[in-house]
């Protein structure tokens, strides 16, 4: 199944740079009532942990989203899980793969406006540790689309975004990253039945102080973000996008002589619209 999906993903990227471009495009997103998209996705990330061991584990599956009538203008988008499977990568170097507990029951529900500016947003189910359901519908949360049509090399800021540290979530604190992202349009292609945008995107995630999260003493968090993805005019959304989200922690120790020991984390997620 990865074989699969990551050839098409490069079949995608690779084979729609033979049209012409045109001078400049209107990206808005539009989904009538009913419409419903399946997008089969790909997430993997890997931990260096402050003692020094590496741990890899990936998400696979495939996000059923659903447009519904929404209040005032707004489109309303129902996400849900089709399927997904965690993967894990052992200390003998086999990945071993298992079904979550408690996917049927995981939902999503975001309100966008037609530049997919998030406003609102309700959530339902226990299921903590996988990929993001927003993720799979926006390629990147919190990249808004430009106000005006643009061109090529044309870029934008995105709205501020905000990151769960990974790795150091638990049960009494969530700590945040935030940062602004940049867009910019690398290309428009023509095709005899619509047009692609190929957007480039990335963030900077300034460094972040919390206490005692991970014991004694405070730890400083920075990361950074870039991504790359495909807009489609028949599709009115992104079609397909790979992003890599990577975070350092830094433990400052409690004062009693421990310091600078890091955490480093790589988050890769591709995904694709299915035919």
């Amino acid at each position: 199944m990865t074989a699969r999906f990551l050839g098409f993903s490069l079949m995608a990227f690779l084979l729609p740079h033979a049209g012409v471009a045109q001078r400049s495009l209107q990206l808005r997103y539009e989904a009538p009532p009913g419409t419903v998209v399946r997008t089969a996705f790909q997430t993997n990330a890997v931990v260096w942990a402050f003692d020094g061991n590496r741990f890899e584990s990936a998400d696979v599956g495939t996000v059923k989203t659903t447009t519904l009538e929404g209040p005032d203008g707004m489109i309303l988008v129902h996400l849900e899980y089709d399927s997904v499977q965690t993967r894990t990568l052992g200390s003998d170097g086999r990945w071993r793969e298992f079904a979550v507990p408690g996917r049927d029951s995981v939902w999503t529900q975001v309100g966008l406006d037609s530049r997919m500016r998030v406003l609102s947003m309700n959530h339902g189910g226990q299921f903590t540790g996988v990929t993001s359901l927003q993720r799979i519908l926006m390629g990147v949360p919190g990249l808004e689309l430009p106000e005006q049509p643009v061109r090529e090399r044309d870029g934008w800021s995105g709205a501020t975004i905000t990151s769960v540290v990974p790795g150091l979530r638990n049960e009494n604190i969530e700590p945040t990253m935030s940062g602004t992202l940049q867009a910019v349009l690398d290309s428009i292609v023509v095709r005899s039945r619509d047009t692609l945008a190929y957007v480039s995107v990335s963030g900077q995630f300034p460094a972040a102080t919390f206490v005692e999260v991970v014991g004694p003493g405070r730890v400083t968090a920075t990361g950074d973000l870039v991504g790359s993805m495909i807009w489609s005019t028949s599709w009115d959304r992104f079609v397909s996008g790979t992003s890599r989200t990577r975070v350092w922690v830094v433990r400052q120790g409690d004062g009693q002589g421990g310091s600078g020991e890091e955490l480093r984390i790589e988050v890769t997620t591709r995904h694709q619209v299915k035919p």
